[in-house]
């Protein structure tokens, strides 16, 4: 069944992470994507690589399958003018080069609207193109440092000068692909293609609203994880009906809670909550977390166990979804990859091919999207044009 986008074609001139990310999502729903690689091929490919890779990072594996290699020489004028025949047959252009880059090739928007008034022209940027930070290259961690992430993630961790995990590529290209779609959307109605840019930085500061509610506000949201017997567990205690009540101590094999009057109405219980809290931890502290997160969820109490990497791959639930599938890559073998998780009925989203070679599918692209012959591919290929 085709997917939502199959009949958009993209022209990705992403790298690192953030804008394979949004053309991933984008292969995803079922747009065709023709990743334009310079001849050495797109440093992600090698970002990372452990020892024993036989062809490419893990990552770049990741976020380019559904993606069409194909290799031109942006610096050769044959280059550029080969992608431009392609942006002409194109809907969308995703590229996170530095500002300005883009336009020193002669594809920027402005180039390029010329020769496709229908062209969506997706960009993000570490900081935006204002501002003093501009001109300034950025990375995930730089974003994260430069958002609040790494300092509120210390205060949350009392381990200042740790690594934090964020989400800065990932939150950028998941909202380019939300501009994209709708500069989709509008195009039907304009007939008009238009530009979108995204701040990376800007993009992970909208994914901390709980963290600006504690800034602004000055209120801690969300609970710590308390230990079990064997490992952590995320624990709130809500607000208890008196049916949930009862339950809760049966549970915990605490008849006798019952008739204490200081968690004998809600009333009581939300004037002790803090007393409750802490008898409940207690309890949990003698607990494994699969006893505590299957008891709980019978008697409809929040929490949950806090799982490592290789937990959550186990996991019944992820297992029974097929939130993650096995692929073998014709050249780099097995590889776990996580299934695409917009789910939709009519349009499925889909992994319908690895992550491509470099320039796998050069010939096949030039040759069937733009008409070139066997002898002018053979031409531009003795001229280091294409690869």
């Amino acid at each position: 069944m085709a997917g939502a986008l199959d009949d958009i074609r993209v022209i990705d001139f992403t790298h690192a992470l953030n804008g394979p990310f949004c053309t991933m999502l984008l292969g995803h729903l079922g747009a065709e994507i023709i990743k334009i690689e310079p001849p050495s091929g797109d440093g992600f490919r090698r970002s990372w690589m452990p020892p024993d890779a036989k062809v490419d990072a893990y990552e770049f594996l990741w976020v380019s399958v559904n993606k069409k290699s194909v290799v031109l020489n942006l610096k050769a004028p044959q280059g550029v003018e080969l992608a431009k025949q392609l942006i002409a047959k194109a809907d969308i252009v995703v590229e996170n080069y530095h500002t300005g880059q883009m336009e020193k090739f002669g594809l920027g928007y402005e180039d390029l609207k010329k020769i496709n008034p229908r062209i969506i022209y997706s960009c993000t940027r570490g900081f935006g193109e204002s501002g003093p930070y501009k001109d300034y290259g950025s990375t995930a961690h730089t974003n994260n440092s430069m958002t609040g992430w790494t300092h509120t993630g210390w205060g949350y961790s009392k381990a200042p000068g740790t690594k934090a995990i964020g989400i800065g590529d990932e939150a950028a290209g998941i909202s380019m692909v939300c501009g994209i779609l709708a500069a989709l959307h509008a195009r039907e109605k304009s007939g008009e293609g238009q530009r979108i840019a995204v701040s990376m930085q800007e993009a992970l500061m909208g994914f901390m609203i709980s963290e600006w509610h504690e800034h602004f506000i000055g209120i801690e949201i969300g609970n710590k994880p308390v230990p079990a017997n064997d490992g952590f567990f995320t624990l709130r205690v809500p607000e208890l009906s008196d049916s949930g009540w009862d339950k809760l101590t049966k549970l915990m094999g605490r008849d006798d809670l019952l008739h204490d009057g200081r968690f004998a109405t809600e009333a009581a219980r939300k004037q002790n909550r803090s007393e409750l809290y802490n008898l409940v931890k207690a309890w949990v502290a003698t607990k494994p977390r699969q006893e505590l997160w299957h008891g709980l969820r019978a008697i409809d109490y929040f929490g949950a166990p806090v799982l490592s990497m290789g937990e959550v791959i186990e996991d019944e639930h992820i297992k029974e979804r097929k939130a993650f599938v096995d692929r073998t890559h014709p050249v780099a073998g097995p590889v776990k990859l996580l299934a695409p998780w917009i789910h939709m009925s009519k349009t499925p989203t889909s992994i319908r091919a690895d992550a491509p070679l470099l320039g796998q599918h050069t010939d096949d692209v030039l040759g069937n999207v733009l008409g070139l012959s066997a002898a002018q591919l053979s031409d531009l290929r003795a001229s280091k044009v294409i690869k």
